[in-house]
């Protein structure tokens, strides 16, 4: 065939083959079920690029929460992990009923029953929680604990560098796997791709195992960003830190790193553990609900705080992490204060803090002020401009990257975990957060976002009537484009 008939043939077979690619994109996009936002920016996105936007589509824009409802998954998750549950409930039951009266005593009673409607969630007493402000407070704690381990060691985390703190803790569990501790680390495969694997071949040549969720990259919008370490199942760290030196000193990219972290004890850690349980059971299928690592009983301590965890994501049922930050918000009646490294909220989210702002309470979020995504920086200023103008303070943290993830409320709530205030986060990763009713403890953390105040610039609208229209026009670009998501 030469050019001209090649030409020719195009041009007959061009005009039946656009509406039927219009038509299929159509059905594709209607049946997926998304936010109409979402589903006329794909539209227009395959309709300028329809190739590169049809490719792009498989691999980050389809909903696969639907796939997983019908795949069953939930049901067989409740099979095994019921009986752990109902156990739960009936030794605790006289700890569940006074984490219930507390939230109702505090003003947030409707978050615990999202929870318990949404995904079976309900109040445990966590024991000793230490809030850990630091990358190298936390890093140093968990080497002992870790050195500490007798009976199992189960880890899961979004990154796992390859550095000299990675290389001392693989030290430490490669040890204690010797010993005969069962080591499980479950790492999020598209996080973890670029860095080289001669560590953890080193754990698992001494017994542990290592493995990875979500492999398949038609599922790569759908990461797993929890950070979950459980020792002996009894002992549980949750928050903001990956692993790896950046996150002690801020590596070569920033002076300094700032995120939170929590350890605590009892029960409430067989919540950690059942995420963990969860994913392993998905990847591995090995059943880790049994006594082993989910203990008749937890060592006592000296305090005890009800902690309600919960979960979103592809594989949770309603999101309860989500609905939880805008059903919380709305309780609150004096002050909600959020930290979060990026802000791109979901419309619920946004509504959610800009109402608390008109209805008179102290509304503040502090992000980072040291971009590592200029698209998410960039898209945020949309966002931040009408907050300022409903009475919320925004503040940049410039003293190193920011990278915490937590809200208080009231003084009396203290909640932290893994959750960004971002689509990512909000509608696709999966997520978790513990909810702390303890008024002690939001102190400590409130004591904690006013220091970080110190290292940070406050926002005003003077800084955005300072933008040209360029500078407008490149953040609403990355607003829209944060809905192909």
């Amino acid at each position: 065939m030469n050019a001209g008939q090649l030409v020719a043939t195009v041009g007959i077979l061009l005009p039946l083959i656009i509406p039927l690619y219009v038509v299929a994109v159509a059905i594709l996009l209607i049946n997926d079920q998304r936010d109409p936002t979402r589903t006329l920016t794909w539209l227009l996105f395959m309709f300028l690029l329809p190739g590169v936007g049809l490719l792009l589509y498989f691999f980050l824009g389809r909903n696969l929460r639907k796939r997983t409802m019908r795949s069953g998954w939930w049901e067989r998750l409740a099979e095994r992990a019921g009986p752990v549950h109902a156990r739960l409930r009936g030794r605790y039951a006289a700890e569940i009923a006074h984490g219930e009266d507390t939230a109702r005593e505090l003003g947030f009673s409707e978050v615990l029953e999202l929870a318990e409607t949404g995904e079976g969630s309900f109040p445990l007493p966590a024991y000793d929680v230490r809030i850990l402000a630091s990358g190298a407070e936390k890093f140093d704690q968990l080497k002992k604990d870790l050195a500490a381990a007798r009976d199992t060691i189960n880890l899961m985390y979004f990154i796992w560098e390859r550095d000299e703190l990675t290389q001392d803790l693989i030290d430490i569990l490669s040890e204690r796997a010797r010993a005969g501790v069962e080591v499980r680390m479950l790492n999020d495969y598209i996080g973890n791709i670029i860095y080289r694997k001669d560590q953890l071949k080193q754990l698992t040549a001494a017994g542990g195992r290592v493995s990875y969720d979500v492999r398949d990259l038609g599922q790569a919008n759908y990461r797993n960003h929890r950070k979950i370490v459980v020792i002996d199942g009894v002992l549980g760290y949750t928050g903001g830190c990956n692993v790896g030196q950046e996150y002690i000193d801020g590596g070569k990219r920033y002076p300094a790193w700032r995120d939170t972290h929590v350890v605590y004890g009892g029960p409430a850690v067989a919540a950690l553990q059942t995420m963990f349980a969860a994913r392993w059971l998905d990847v591995e299928k090995e059943d880790l609900f049994t006594d082993r690592f989910f203990p008749p009983e937890y060592p006592p301590g000296t305090t005890a705080t009800p902690a309600l965890t919960v979960s979103t994501g592809v594989d949770a049922v309603w999101e309860v992490a989500r609905r939880a930050h805008v059903v919380g918000i709305g309780e609150a009646s004096q002050r909600v204060w959020i930290q979060s490294p990026y802000y791109v909220p979901t419309a619920e989210v946004q509504a959610a803090i800009t109402n608390a702002a008109l209805a008179g309470l102290d509304v503040r979020l502090m992000m980072t002020g040291i971009p590592d995504k200029r698209s998410a920086w960039y898209a945020a200023n949309t966002y931040i401009e009408p907050l300022l103008r409903a009475g919320v303070r925004v503040y940049h943290y410039t003293a190193g990257f920011f990278h915490a993830k937590s809200m208080t409320l009231d003084g009396k709530v203290f909640v932290i975990g893994t959750l960004n205030l971002d689509i990512r986060s909000l509608e696709l990763h999966k997520e978790l957060m513990v909810w702390f009713l303890d008024p002690e403890l939001t102190r400590q953390h409130d004591a904690l976002f006013e220091a970080d105040i110190a290292g940070s610039r406050e926002l005003t609208l003077a800084d955005f009537a300072a933008q040209t229209r360029l500078q407008r026009f490149r953040d609403s670009a990355y607003r829209l484009a944060s809905n192909l998501l």
